[in-house]
């Protein structure tokens, strides 16, 4: 397997993993707080893994820019799934925690 299905697996598996366990602990405890901090979490392991792994794989000098490039691409990887899990998180709990008294006005 080259470098580059790695480092797309990778990113991809952040995502996806990012994702299942933010969501099933809304959907369990349907606190935002606690459920995005629990997938901050996993995303942060996930990504600091996948950091040291490509650091490692394009050590040395005449490698700065495909270390570099690789890095930025894995904190904006970082970026987005936060992102996306925090409004995926707050609209389900608009949808399954939300006032039932201004459904009703509506």
């Amino acid at each position: 397997m080259t470098y580059d299905a790695i480092y797309w697996l990778m990113l991809g598996a952040g995502f996806v993993v990012t994702g299942l366990v933010g969501i099933m602990m809304m959907w369990k405890t349907e606190k935002l707080l606690l459920s995005f901090l629990a997938g901050t979490a996993v995303n942060i392991v996930l990504t600091a893994g996948a950091v040291w792994w490509w650091s490692s794989a394009f050590a040395g000098s005449e490698q700065q820019f495909s270390r570099m490039f690789g890095l930025f691409g894995l904190g904006v990887s970082f970026a987005n799934n936060e992102v996306l899990l925090f409004f995926a998180q707050l609209i389900m709990k608009k949808k399954i925690g939300g006032d039932p008294a201004s459904e009703a006005d509506a």
